[in-house]
């Protein structure tokens, strides 16, 4: 009836003003697609994935052939896949990331990760074969925008990256976007389930995150053959007590070995490991000094996050 009209055109005032919303929220993608869509050749239309395997592989219709397939157990000896299982030096390293924990309270804990370590183990592989450096130009000129270096980017990529270097940073910031959606992508590509241009078919024990665990296995055992404290390891961080420039600068050197850079992220003044996925910490330096941070649900609750705080300003604690 004409008198319920008001609450149809509301109805639509709502649709209009959510679908506004969720453009608003997505904007940024929306753009990074369109970067790629340039990139690629392809349609808007297509779906991320198509998008990234055009940019790597071009038109070839089966780049399997000229991938490089590199037997783990003949660069970590003793390494052992069977069954579906891994074992390395007496340790399972994960079928997706190496996790070791020793729960308890630390000082002075150093937080130290690798940068890019999956896209850093596909490069080391040379995993895609010819195309490998393609993979690696995007790696490489994503660093240099984030790094203002537009000159070198601008070299990349055949020059297809130039046209977005022109000074505008907010071009620039949505090519850097779209550059990190390829990369991530890639490495899900190369151990999903279902078949595509990226994954190997030899490839059955996920060889790009095995390479990173069983890495990060060496350099646990190497850092306790030092007699020194490993609290935490988490698929690419590490996380050392009583933490020194040389326990620090031997981590960053261990990993060059490797192939591997970290960084020394922050350090914890005090940390209470719980288990294996779960720590509190009060920052010391790095990103987010002097703040808490809580990894797991239970520490980002915001009432638990309002007693701490409450508490530490009260008391002037840091536990």
């Amino acid at each position: 009836p004409e008198e319920e009209w008001i609450k149809v055109s509301e109805y639509c005032d709502n649709d209009v003003l959510a679908t506004e919303a969720v453009f608003n929220a997505r904007q940024a993608d929306w753009v990074a697609r369109e970067v790629l869509a340039d990139l690629s050749g392809l349609s808007l239309n297509d779906t991320t994935n198509q998008h990234t395997t055009k940019i790597i592989f071009g038109n070839d219709p089966n780049p399997q052939s000229k991938f490089e397939y590199t037997d783990l157990s003949e660069m970590f000896p003793g390494y052992k896949f069977e069954g579906g299982k891994s074992e390395y030096r007496g340790e399972d390293p994960g079928e997706g990331g190496y996790v070791y924990s020793e729960p308890g309270m630390y000082g002075n804990v150093a937080l130290i990760d690798i940068a890019s370590m999956h896209p850093s183990s596909i490069e080391l592989l040379n995993l895609f074969g010819p195309y490998t450096k393609n993979f690696s130009d995007i790696k490489q000129a994503r660093i240099a925008i984030k790094h203002h270096d537009y000159d070198a980017a601008k070299q990349m990529l055949d020059g297809k990256l130039a046209k977005y270097l022109n000074g505008s940073e907010e071009q620039a910031d949505a090519l850097a976007y779209a550059l990190k959606i390829v990369i991530n992508s890639v490495y899900g590509l190369t151990s999903a389930k279902f078949p595509n241009k990226f994954k190997d078919p030899r490839n059955v024990d996920n060889i790009v995150a095995k390479r990173g665990a069983l890495f990060m296995i060496d350099l646990k055992h190497a850092v306790q053959e030092k007699g020194w404290t490993v609290a935490h390891i988490k698929t690419d961080s590490i996380k050392i007590p009583d933490a020194t420039p040389e326990k620090i600068n031997f981590v960053v050197e261990f990993g060059k070995k490797y192939g591997y850079n970290f960084d020394h992220e922050s350090t914890y003044r005090e940390m209470c490991l719980v288990n294996k996925s779960t720590y509190i910490a009060k920052v010391e330096s790095g990103k987010h000094a002097g703040e808490w941070v809580g990894v797991a649900a239970q520490f980002q609750h915001p009432y638990v996050s309002l007693f701490i705080h409450n508490k530490c300003c009260k008391h002037g604690q840091q536990k």
